[in-house]
C-alpha cells in the first residue's frame, strides 16, 4: 500500500479552508467511490493511518470539488450590460441565423445528382 505522498496537511488546509466537517468530507468521498470509513479519513487527515494512492485522490477531488463550489459561490458577476432573457434571445437568434445559412446552402446546391 502506498501511504506517504505528503498531502495529509494539504487536504487538511483545503477542507478547513472549504469549511467542511470530516463528515462532510467523508460523504463526498464515499459519493465519489471512495471505500474508507470517516475514521480512516480522520485518521488520514490527522496524519495517523494512511490510505492507498486511490484513495488520496478520491479524498483530494472530494474537498477540491468542495472549495471549487465554495468559490464558485462567492465569485462577483461581471457587468455584462444584457439581461439573462436578452442574452438567451441574442443566442437564439445567432442559433436560428446559422441554421438558417445551412438551409440555405444546401438550396443553392439544387438537388443531389445520381452517382455522386
Amino acid at each position: 500500500m502506498d501511504t506517504e505522498d505528503g498531502r495529509h496537511g494539504a487536504i487538511e488546509a483545503a477542507r478547513l479552508r472549504a469549511e467542511l466537517t470530516v463528515q462532510d468530507l467523508w460523504l463526498r468521498y464515499v459519493a465519489l467511490g471512495g471505500s474508507g470509513d470517516a475514521f480512516d479519513i480522520d485518521g488520514y487527515l490527522q496524519e495517523l493511518v494512511g490510505l492507498d494512492r486511490f484513495e488520496r485522490d478520491v479524498l483530494a477531488q472530494a474537498v477540491n470539488e468542495a472549495l471549487e463550489e465554495r468559490y464558485r459561490a462567492a465569485r462577483v458577476p461581471l457587468s455584462s450590460g444584457l439581461s439573462d432573457q436578452s442574452e438567451a434571445e441574442r443566442l437564439r437568434r445567432i442559433v436560428d441565423e446559422l441554421l438558417g445559412q445551412k438551409a440555405r446552402a444546401r438550396e443553392d446546391e439544387g438537388p443531389p445528382r445520381a452517382g455522386h
